[in-house]
């Protein structure tokens, strides 16, 4: 059944009536402006019925992303909806199948998206990979920070933006499978859905160390991004937090970090917060993904041998990994004397994007390894657990 297209013409009114109706998106000049600009940076895919309607689509839109150093292209699916009246044809399957060999034509090693349902994912090859912390917490719950010697200026969007950018892209956590973010995508986030106050942190001779950016909303503090250079700028920013507990009565953060800083230095600990899991992550090419992936000691020689990637099949057979020169070296061969890493999709993915190391995969029984195997991962592999900020 041949129902898949690319679509050209993503602002026709076919289009934006399916966003409405499945995401219950009001029709504004805003939303449009931002549904037409995403799709612009993205491949924008429909399945149509034989009458020729738009019955389902799906939006892979193109990013770049940072881990450990390396930049990855990255495909982020979002925009998945049917009418009610087309659901259980098989028709996001087909339009699956069709993004994902398309990314693995285009050279794309990666994609991410937000699930609605993480089994639904899994069967494409997804797997959970970013986790949230989320802070709903009384206003006079919130711990306060010392005085610091800098200062802080609200600016205009425009004005704040070089500085927000130059910042998001220093922080170390943002070097762990965040997006490397375009100003295409800056200003799709931050001007087309929420009206935002940007605030600058600049350290005592007037260097910008840190941002906050935040709305308030019948009483809610909510903290859209929070980004620091320095534990300076982290306190100095805190106490703008800090000075709104009289005027609000909750202070709502969601942060893709699981550092816990506030709860870490806080002489009166919040009394709760909650994690849950956020993004997943797709390899769409194993090989390209290895052969520029950021291992740490470059020493030894294993196989990895990967099963049952149906919507990826040209993931599965067995690949020799060794370095030469201190790149990876991936010999794909139909069978191996090396000690071997018998897994599937998800769990190599988990593994290289660090959300669980060989040892753990190993004790719950989701991997077949040798202790040869456990030792090459223990010594390959950068430190450190995923970090994603953005929700696309």
């Amino acid at each position: 059944m041949n129902d898949v297209k690319k679509m050209t013409t993503f602002g026709d009114q076919d289009v934006l009536d399916l966003v409405a109706y499945a995401f219950q998106w009001a029709l504004s000049e805003k939303n449009i402006d931002r549904y037409q600009r995403l799709a612009a940076h993205s491949w924008n895919y429909g399945s149509y019925d034989d009458d020729g309607r738009l019955a389902s689509q799906v939006m892979a839109t193109l990013f770049n992303v940072n881990l450990h150093g390396t930049a990855y292209p990255m495909a982020g699916i979002g925009f998945v909806a049917s009418y009610p009246e087309y659901r259980g044809q098989g028709r996001i399957d087909r339009i699956m199948k069709q993004v994902i060999k398309d990314c693995y034509d285009q050279n794309i090693p990666l994609s991410y998206l937000a699930p609605f349902s993480f089994p639904f994912y899994r069967r494409y090859g997804y797997e959970y990979t970013f986790e949230r912390s989320v802070y709903d917490i009384k206003s006079i719950d919130w711990p306060d920070s010392p005085k610091t010697a800098g200062s802080i200026k609200r600016l205009t969007w425009e004005q704040a933006k070089p500085i927000i950018h130059h910042i998001y892209h220093q922080q170390a956590k943002n070097h762990r499978g965040a997006l490397i973010r375009d100003a295409w995508w800056e200003d799709i986030k931050f001007t087309l859905r929420k009206t935002f106050t940007f605030a600058i942190y600049y350290n005592a001779t007037g260097v910008p160390e840190g941002y906050l950016i935040y709305s308030i909303d019948q009483g809610t503090f909510l903290i859209e991004e929070w980004g620091y250079v320095s534990g300076e700028a982290f306190h100095g920013l805190n106490r703008l937090i800090v000075s709104h507990r009289d005027s609000v009565a909750k202070i709502h953060y969601q942060v893709g970090d699981d550092s816990r800083h506030l709860q870490a230095f806080a002489k009166k600990p919040m009394p709760a917060i909650s994690s849950r899991p956020d993004m997943m992550t797709r390899i769409i090419d194993l090989e390209l993904f290895l052969k520029t992936y950021p291992f740490t000691n470059k020493e030894g020689k294993i196989a990895i041998q990967i099963d049952n990637d149906e919507y990826a099949p040209w993931n599965n057979g067995v690949y020799e990994l060794s370095f030469e020169d201190q790149r990876p070296c991936i010999k794909r061969v139909t069978k191996t004397e090396l000690p071997c890493l018998k897994t599937s999709i998800q769990r190599i993915g988990q593994l290289l994007f660090g959300v669980q190391d060989i040892k753990a995969l190993l004790f719950f029984g989701e991997v077949i390894a040798d202790e040869a195997v456990v030792g090459f991962f223990d010594t390959n592999l950068p430190k450190g657990k995923p970090v994603l900020e953005d929700y696309f």
